[in-house]
């Protein structure tokens, strides 16, 4: 039996300090529609990955729900895994900060937190191009 939706929740590492979620939802505009859903919160409707509209499930990301406390939600119904983590990717990638998802979220871990940024801004080369390498130029 399934009751309609299933939601995979995640959180945005670095929201609020690295960046804000006018910031955040300035970006996803490139990924699909954006709109307000209540609060600050709003909510990503991502193009399919072939960028039309059309309704292909094998080829759809999922619907993103941006909350104020830098958390998310993805719907997922009926969506390949992969499409989903593919565009947690994507996601990723336009944002310039690292996501953390599950299945079952159980909160942030702030030291998981820290490492896991650390490690995402000195393999990406840091927020906006300023990652640790450049800190330790003495």
């Amino acid at each position: 039996m399934s009751s309609g939706f299933e939601v995979m929740s995640g959180y945005i590492i670095g929201g609020g300090k690295l960046i804000d979620l006018e910031e955040i939802r300035k970006r996803v505009e490139v990924l699909g529609k954006v709109s307000k859903t209540g609060g600050t919160s709003f909510r990503l409707v991502p193009y399919n990955q072939d960028g039309s509209e059309s309704l292909n499930f094998d080829e759809m990301y999922p619907t993103v729900y941006f909350n104020s406390d830098y958390s998310l939600d993805f719907y997922v119904s009926n969506l390949k895994y992969e499409m989903v983590t593919r565009f947690i990717e994507k996601l990723s990638d336009v944002l310039g900060v690292p996501i953390d998802y599950a299945g079952v979220n159980e909160g942030p871990s702030t030291e998981d937190d820290q490492k896991k940024l650390e490690k995402f801004l000195e393999k990406f080369g840091g927020y906006h191009g300023r990652g640790k390498k450049q800190n330790n130029l003495s």
